[in-house]
């Protein structure tokens, strides 16, 4: 039952339905071209790492804003910001600096992608109704 209510919730609000297929798409495209032996592995690993780090990001926004209404500590928000930066770019300097072993960095920023859309979603995401 309590499965059932998550996936409800998940499809009902468009911004989450639409960062899940926009990411399932990805990463299917991805396998796809793994398989026909296009990209290497490490393209895949890397979109894992900046699908998480995106996940991780969006995790940090809303418990800083969660924070920020209830204590209204503006420095708890500067610093739930800078640390969300450093959540997007610890990947990016992960597989910059790895000369692409493990972690490619066209990956990372394909898992990124969705960040390109909290501009137009944020307010959705964060379940912000008025502030």
């Amino acid at each position: 039952m309590e499965l059932k209510s998550i996936y409800k919730n998940w499809f009902k609000n468009l911004t989450w339905s639409i960062i899940l297929i926009i990411s399932f798409l990805t990463g299917i495209t991805l396998i796809l071209l793994f398989v026909l032996k296009i990209i290497n592995y490490s393209w895949l690993i890397g979109w894992v790492l900046g699908l998480t780090s995106f996940l991780v990001g969006i995790f940090i926004s809303k418990k800083s804003v969660e924070l920020l209404l209830k204590n209204e500590n503006h420095f708890l928000f500067y610093f739930f910001f800078l640390l969300r930066i450093g959540a997007y770019a610890t990947p990016l300097f992960i597989a910059f600096f790895n000369d692409n072993i493990i972690f490619d960095y066209r990956g990372v920023l394909i898992g990124l992608s969705p960040i390109l859309l909290l501009p137009f979603t944020n307010h959705k995401v964060l379940n912000i109704k008025s502030y």
